[in-house]
């Protein structure tokens, strides 16, 4: 049965480089070169302006790619489910930056203006918004993702929702 959307899950790609359709690539790719997922595991990218590990666009810095389809309404319909976080695909939105321990000041912008539009189209509370590393999964697995404390993402969002 869809569920209502009720959080956001921030990751890190732990690449220096990439964009949505090469995060698409790693995920659909059959073992051992990728995951061999139906499609990319989130439904946003936002990019750090390195496309290719020799191609730098700094004009793309701070850019929010679509992935995973997601359609106007709050509910996760089955071809909406991402593949970014166990035990809250079926419920959350995946947002990914490009990067593996720093971040530019421009994806930090979007993610935060990303947020905001996000929390406010699907009613989603400041506190639902969580490092990959702070579910319980992440827990488990050991990660880091995404590698910077998202508390400050979730304080600014109090303030502006």
């Amino acid at each position: 049965m869809p569920k209502k959307i009720d959080n956001i899950i921030i990751h890190c790609s732990d690449s220096v480089w990439g964009c949505a359709r090469e995060i698409k690539l790693w995920h659909t790719l059959p073992p051992p070169d990728g995951r061999g997922w139906s499609d990319i595991g989130y439904h946003f990218v936002i990019l750090n302006g390195r496309i290719t590990p020799k191609q730098e666009l700094s004009a793309l810095d701070g850019c929010v790619e679509c992935g995973r389809y997601l359609d106007e309404d709050d509910i996760i319909a089955p071809f909406e489910i991402g593949i970014h976080c166990l035990g809250y695909n079926d419920h959350s939105i995946g947002i990914c930056l490009v990067g593996k321990s720093q971040f530019t000041q421009n994806q930090m912008e979007s993610l935060k203006d990303l947020c905001l539009e996000l929390c406010q189209l699907h009613e989603i509370p400041a506190n639902n918004i969580l490092g990959h590393c702070e579910t319980v999964s992440g827990q488990k697995e050991g990660k880091s993702c995404p590698n910077f404390d998202v508390a400050e993402i979730r304080e600014y969002l109090r303030g502006a929702l």
